[in-house]
């Protein structure tokens, strides 16, 4: 299995994270891209993990750390935390 350059497990929450962290750094992941020379459908596959490549990984590292490592950790794991609890309570 390839080297994953992320703790996170590439879809919607990790996607939405990093969205999050470029909109509370005042800009936003279609702006990154344009500004980066990067297709944003490129982009959402990297973090949808569509695209798990050395160049989807690499792509995936860089847009972590353009929103910012630190905001992305934070609301990936927000979002991880309160899906695992909406799951215990639906299970009973």
């Amino acid at each position: 299995m390839p080297e994953n350059p992320t703790p996170y497990q590439p879809g919607p929450i990790l996607h939405e994270a990093i969205t999050g962290a470029f909109r509370a750094r005042g800009t936003s992941f279609h702006a990154w891209c344009d500004e980066n020379g990067v297709k944003a459908g490129a982009a959402r596959n990297a973090t949808y993990g569509q695209s798990r490549g050395p160049k989807g990984r690499e792509l995936l590292r860089r847009l972590i750390e353009a929103a910012g490592r630190d905001l992305v950790h934070a609301a990936y794991t927000t979002r991880m935390t309160d899906h695992m609890a909406e799951l215990r309570r639906r299970a009973g």
